[in-house]
């Protein structure tokens, strides 16, 4: 089943973009709005310096600063005491002890219980529909259970500061639509080499373009740059596969005018003639098998070197005596046969080196090498006295990470990279029963 289509790159660009600037939007115009509001109140308890003394005069007339006290023949009388502020004390329990005139006259009896009693700066309270900025002055009673307050109705003019809010929400969602907009181009033409490259692949793959253009952004010039060598890469791969065709054909030609001339030849006897025939079309199957490779891989890993299997057998067989040194192991090796065989050194290094490093672990004191010539192929066996496989194990054991003893170390790979040489040669790799009753690695290698 198909996954979830995802959203193409620049829209996951332009979404968490938007998302940025949204939430940017968001605390920028709330926190230009709160400036405001210290703005507003700082604005109207600007003349709260005139008003104290008068208020305090009010409460030490009313002799609550100082309780016993009589009220000086210099202080106010209660018509001077009229100003825009109310003031009034207040205990810990939210009860007022004393309130101004004007704070009695409109008659705030349960004003105690909306003020904040822990107060650092001018803040704003709400009081029977009404907004007011509120103040504490700590010096104004000496006892640490009251609290002096003076407030000040600002409802107007929270009124005209909601006006200036609303303005400010307009030209904060203006400027994210306008920022919105300009990301939005932005990532268009950012993202349109990418459309141009689409196209320009589009192109290459309907045959109307050879190659990419050079003209990218230095962000996608390593990208272009590995396609081209792709695309060559596939040119050159094209080609190949002509010239195989080409070449197969022609050496088909050659061994099919040979075979005609053969059954056309009486001279020769029925035996002779079947013989003669086998080794064309033996010869026609190895040039198949040679130029399908090559069209494959090009001729990497197809150039047969003549290697020696002595020196190989005898370096391993020393290395790998050391190893198991403390294990007995009789090694006999019977090459005579076929001496050499048409593999690379290395590779015949490591097919070897893999086999016998089994032989060594699971044999018990026996390990036979021997290579015979055939027609057709050289065959090569590896057997021991083991334990041998079993048969469910035989076909498994030649894939990666498959072991047939999970009692020993190892990871699985040994025979699996037998397998893939063997394979790269056109041979065959397989396991059977050893006469010396344990296991026998056979394998072919096509002439």
């Amino acid at each position: 089943m198909k996954g979830k289509m995802k959203p193409p790159m620049h829209k996951r660009v332009i979404m968490t973009s938007v998302a940025i600037i949204l939430g940017f939007s968001i605390v920028f115009g709330f926190m230009l709005n709160q400036l405001y509001v210290q703005s507003y109140i700082a604005m109207y308890s600007a003349d709260l310096v005139t008003a104290v003394p008068q208020i305090i005069g009010e409460l030490r007339r009313d002799k609550v600063l100082k309780l016993g006290e009589r009220a000086p023949s210099d202080l106010p009388p209660p018509s001077m005491a009229q100003t825009n502020y109310l003031a009034f004390v207040c205990d810990k329990g939210g009860v007022a002890n004393w309130m101004s005139y004007q704070a009695r006259k409109a008659g705030m009896r349960d004003i105690c219980s909306y003020v904040p009693h822990e107060l650092d700066e001018p803040d704003l309270i709400h009081y029977r529909g009404k907004s007011y900025v509120v103040h504490i002055i700590s010096e104004a009673t000496k006892s640490d259970n009251k609290q002096f307050f003076v407030i000040r109705e600002v409802s107007h003019q929270l009124e005209q500061l909601s006006h200036i809010k609303r303005k400010t929400w307009f030209y904060t969602a203006l400027l994210f639509f306008t920022a919105t907009g300009l990301i939005y181009a932005a990532s268009y033409w950012s993202f349109s080499p990418l459309r141009k490259l689409a196209d320009e692949l589009n192109e290459i793959a309907e045959s109307r373009r050879e190659k990419l253009d050079e003209d990218y952004p230095k962000e996608l010039g390593e990208v272009t740059d590995a396609l081209n060598r792709m695309i060559t890469l596939r040119e050159e791969q094209t080609l190949r596969y002509r010239h195989a065709m080409d070449d197969l054909a022609h050496s088909l030609k050659s061994r099919l005018a040979a075979t005609n001339a053969l059954l056309d030849d009486a001279s020769l006897s029925r035996e002779n003639m079947s013989k003669r025939i086998v080794e064309q079309v033996s010869q026609m199957d190895d040039m198949v098998q040679y130029q399908l490779k090559r069209a494959l891989v090009g001729q990497r890993g197809l150039v047969r070197d003549k290697s020696e299997l002595a020196p190989i057998v005898d370096s391993l067989t020393g290395m790998f005596a050391k190893i198991y040194s403390d294990k007995p192991v009789t090694i006999t090796s019977r090459l005579q046969e076929a001496p050499s065989l048409p593999l690379n050194k290395a590779d015949l290094t490591e097919l070897l080196g893999n086999l016998l490093e089994n032989a060594f672990r699971f044999c018990i004191s026996e390990v036979h090498i021997t290579c015979r010539n055939t027609p057709d192929a050289f065959v090569l066996t590896v057997e021991d006295d083991g334990m041998g496989v079993a048969e469910k194990h035989r076909e498994s054991i030649f894939q990666r990470g498959v072991r047939a003893d999970q009692l020993n170390p190892g990871t699985g790979i040994g025979l699996a990279v037998c397998s893939e040489i063997v394979a790269s040669y056109g041979g065959t790799i397989w396991v059977t029963d050893s006469k010396l009753e344990g296991a026998a690695f056979v394998m072919t290698f096509p002439k």
